[in-house]
């Protein structure tokens, strides 16, 4: 992906060590209780099967040793009421745990939202970012089997198994070492195996994700309100389900080519396990009746090997586990180190109250969205002066959208300055070079909140009631608003609440209440009426341009109603300036600018078919 910090290239590839202390780490910061219960399941987990293989071993010996019944009842009862009192802290701190680590879950699928919205433009809009970020959601978005959780459960069962194989050992390699090297041999086996599976599962991911993703798509436009009406007209909803079942066919078919490597590998391990406890168990059977072993020792070390063979098992799933863990533990945190590394704030930012006047120049701008692309913008140079109506026309593709994107800081030219106040905006804090903008873009951007949150953007109780009508009056929409019986205080739309639909016209008037709300000194209005005919666009420019009164205004368009109320017009073609002055003068030019014009007007005028009865 394009302007990626080298730094960041390189993250995302944590290993399960380090990955287990991120994680931990964020356990300590945000629920601590978890730890103790983590600490308390460990200890249990460990005394408890200990007391399970020395309970057996020590009734025989009782019996064989023909050990009176008091002795009996007090040694046995009062080992196996430590056994349940262990067991009851066990259950209680897994049980405890089980919730909290879920919470972990949600903790982190916030971080993820908070990152999405707070992150670098360039990543929300890029394939490389959205497929990232697909693949961060899908590691945490599948309950107990998310990245998080089986992490630290993975954590947990390898820190019982590693603690308690070295207390098997122990107890085995009194019997023969020979044992406990024959059942970690075997067990390496089935780790090797496990890991070749792993392997393609992760080689897969990409494809998962870009599935999910299609799929996410169809089906969010299918119960889309906003498409409902051209679904049902055109009669597209065969035409959904056929796209839905060819992905479902094509993810289930993936899906099962993943699962039936891990069902080969537990075929392998289910005999393998098979060879390694049955060779155990017969050397045990054998030294028994040779007597190099008594019975009571027999018992013992039967529940040892039964136990060892566990522990020895489940470290390796528990690695397993990890290294499974540890791939979306990644995919998480490289979309998380992406989001931090790519455009830092300035470590000495300059002061926008500082600049004498709000100027905008472009110096010999170069851009391009993907590296080794073609430019977007090949040498762009421009200066807007503070409170000029400039309108920046040009066909689709001209690069209009692009210098918008550039001048909010969205993405960073690849050669050459942009200046604000003199100043190279790189060298603006983003909370400060934001708060110069207003805009109205052609993407309709409607909260289901209510109308005056909507013009303000922000909670009711931190918005002026009195600005939000005044700025609603001046676009014309304060009576249309005050119709409904909650007035200013209405929701908006229907995704959420039963709230009101406003026109496409209305609309575009509650978008500008907001960019006057704001109050900022530069407005962009970026091909806001693009979806209005040519009279009720030409209507809405004459009525926006009254409304941003002596604010530095830039129109966007490849349409041409805007450009008559503006100081200056600057025609784009290739990522260039092509032409650039007044109406008046692009006319007597009589280049492309005259040319679109021409051909435009027809629709203004009367006599045209546009306007012919």
């Amino acid at each position: 992906m394009k302007k990626i910090h080298k730094k960041q290239k390189e993250a995302g590839t944590y290993s399960i060590l380090q990955n287990v202390i991120f994680l931990l780490r964020e356990i300590a910061g945000t629920k601590p209780f978890l730890f103790v219960l983590i600490i308390l399941e460990v200890i249990c987990s460990i005394i408890a099967p200990i007391i399970g293989i020395y309970m057996p071993s020590l009734a025989v010996e009782l019996v064989t040793d023909q050990a009176d019944i008091t002795g009996i009842l007090l040694k046995l009862g009062g080992l196996g009421g430590t056994f349940a009192i262990i067991q009851g802290f066990l259950s209680m701190a897994a049980e405890g745990k089980y919730y909290l680590y879920n919470d972990m879950r949600m903790h982190f699928q916030q971080k993820l939202l908070f990152k999405s919205l707070h992150c670098d433009y360039v990543h929300v809009e890029s394939k490389e970012g959205m497929k990232l970020s697909q693949r961060a959601t899908d590691g945490l978005s599948c309950g107990d089997q998310a990245g998080t959780s089986r992490m630290l459960v993975a954590v947990i069962e390898l820190a019982v198994s590693v603690l308690s194989f070295a207390i098997y050992s122990s107890i085995l390699a009194e019997l023969q070492p020979i044992v406990v090297i024959v059942l970690i041999a075997i067990s390496l086996v089935n780790l090797i195996l496990y890991r070749h599976a792993q392997n393609y599962e992760h080689e897969q991911r990409d494809s998962v994700a870009d599935l999910n993703q299609k799929l996410d798509y169809v089906e969010n436009t299918a119960k889309n309100i906003r498409y409902a009406k051209d679904i049902r007209l055109y009669n597209m909803s065969e035409w959904f389900l056929e796209i839905r079942e060819k992905l479902t066919t094509s993810y289930k078919k993936l899906q099962n080519r993943i699962q039936n490597r891990f069902w080969g590998v537990t075929c392998i391990n289910t005999l393998t396990r098979f060879l390694r406890d049955g060779l155990a168990y017969g050397y045990l059977i054998y030294c028994v009746i040779n007597r190099q072993i008594s019975i009571n020792e027999f018992v013992l070390y039967f529940g040892a090997i039964t136990g060892f063979a566990g522990f020895v098992g489940s470290i390796s799933d528990s690695i397993n586990w990890l290294r499974s863990a540890n791939l979306q533990m990644n995919d998480m945190r490289k979309y998380l180190d992406l989001m931090d590394g790519g455009d830092a704030e300035p470590e000495h930012p300059a002061k926008l109250s500082e600049a004498e006047r709000i100027s905008i120049e472009f110096d010999h701008v170069w851009f391009s969205y993907e590296k080794d692309a073609p430019f977007v913008l090949q040498d762009f140079c421009l200066h807007i002066s503070e409170g000029e109506k400039l309108a920046l026309v040009g066909v689709n593709g001209a690069g209009k959208t692009t210098l918008v994107k550039l001048l909010c800081g969205f993405y960073k030219p690849d050669r050459g300055e942009i200046r604000i106040g003199g100043v190279d905006i790189r060298q603006y804090r983003k909370e400060e070079l934001y708060k110069l903008f207003s805009a109205v873009f052609q993407d309709l951007y409607i909260d289901p909140f209510t109308v005056a949150e909507n013009v303000s953007m922000a909670l009711e109780t931190e918005t002026d009631m009195e600005r939000v009508e005044e700025c609603l009056e001046r676009t014309g929409l304060l009576e249309t608003i005050k119709r409904y019986p909650d007035h200013i205080h209405s929701y908006m739309n229907k995704s959420v609440f039963d709230g009101i639909v406003l026109s496409g016209g209305q609309q575009q008037k509650l978008l500008m209440a907001r960019a006057l709300y704001k109050d900022a000194p530069i407005m962009i209005l970026d091909e806001p009426t693009s979806a209005l005919d040519p009279i009720a666009e030409s209507e809405t420019y004459e009525n926006f341009h009254k409304l941003t009164g002596e604010r530095t205004v830039i129109y966007i368009s490849h349409r041409l109603a805007s450009t008559r109320f503006c100081d200056r017009i600057v025609f784009l073609k290739d990522g260039r300036n092509t032409e650039c002055g007044s109406h008046e003068e692009l006319m007597k030019l009589g280049r492309e600018y005259a040319e679109m014009f021409e051909v435009q007007s027809h629709y203004y005028q009367k006599g045209g078919d546009f306007c012919e009865d």
